[in-house]
Formats: structure tokens, C-alpha cells, sequence
């Protein structure tokens, strides 16, 4: 279960940076659309986050929460870092 938890998490967090940055979807073409499309997506992703932990909580499987919340934590510090060493950053 948590196996398939982490790939759902990563499946999640790249839609919604691709549809962050208009690859999915509309692209923003203004300032005002891009900081829409950050919210939009920035609330999705906490919701994703909150709705899991709290799920994987209440049906007690705790290494799928482990999972999730670790996955969800470290997904944009991994990409940022990722980001930085090749140098798009």
C-alpha cells in the first residue's frame, strides 16, 4: 500500500506543478493568471496532503501515511533541488 501511496503522491505533485506552469491546461499569460494558477495549485496540493494524512489516520495504516506525508514533504524539496543543480534554478 505504500508503494502505490508514493506513486499516486509523485503521479499528483507532477500534475499539478505542470498544470502550475500551463503545460497542462491554459498557460497563464499574465502576472495575475500565473498567481492564480500557483494558488490553484498550491491549495490543491495541501488539500492532497491534509485529506491523505488524515484518511491513511483514520484507517490505520501507518506506514501508507508515512509514506504520503514523506512523499508529499519531499517532493518540492527534491525538485527544487533538482531545479538548482541543473541550473534552471
Amino acid at each position: 500500500m505504500a508503494a502505490i501511496t508514493v506513486l499516486g503522491d509523485l503521479l499528483v505533485c507532477a500534475v499539478l506543478l505542470l498544470a502550475s506552469i500551463g503545460v497542462i491546461g491554459t498557460e497563464p499569460t499574465t502576472r495575475a493568471e500565473e498567481t492564480a494558477a500557483w494558488q490553484s495549485a498550491g491549495k490543491l496540493y495541501f488539500g492532497w496532503l491534509v485529506v491523505g494524512a488524515a484518511s491513511f489516520a483514520l484507517l490505520r495504516i501507518p506506514k501508507a501515511l508515512l509514506a504520503h506525508v514523506a512523499t508529499m514533504l519531499l517532493s518540492p524539496v527534491a525538485l527544487f533541488v533538482l531545479l538548482l543543480s541543473s541550473g534552471l534554478g
